[in-house]
């Protein structure tokens, strides 16, 4: 399975963290969604939105079902995973599982857009590398 990270795995050191291996990528955009940071952290989760909108992410191409199992567990129950179609920087299109915050949880998400490189000048990679509690749940789960 294609794999579209958004947010805090889109960095490959976070990658390689949760699934300990790495894919053959490519940039990408999921039309109709929009991103917002989580409310009282640094990381972001996407939700349906209008066609007009879309979220950038790089596409981890034939993702294993055992890195897929890691991601689960580091996400935990918050997100739901759904396929979305991406269109790819390289001209393609493709089918993409990606972490999708469900209407349930949608009261945790701020108005405030994310922005990845707000989201590095901040220092939120190496808050969220200190802090998400998705590391110990990956590790545990070994």
């Amino acid at each position: 399975m294609n794999f579209f990270a958004y947010g805090s795995l889109m960095f490959p050191e976070i990658w390689r963290a949760v699934v300990g291996r790495e894919f053959a990528t490519v940039e990408g955009t999921a039309k109709g969604f929009a991103i917002f940071r989580v409310r009282d952290d640094v990381y972001p989760g996407i939700a349906e939105a209008t066609d007009r909108e879309h979220v950038r992410g790089v596409v981890y191409l034939d993702v294993d079902e055992t890195s897929l199992a890691h991601l689960d567990r580091f996400e935990g129950d918050f997100y739901e995973r759904r396929n979305l179609l991406v269109d790819c920087d390289d001209g393609s299109s493709c089918s993409a599982g990606a972490y999708v915050v469900p209407a349930t949880n949608l009261s945790v998400l701020t108005a405030e857009a994310w922005d990845r490189d707000a989201f590095l000048a901040t220092g939120g990679l190496e808050h969220f590398f200190n802090r998400f509690q998705g590391f110990s749940r990956v590790a545990k789960g070994d």
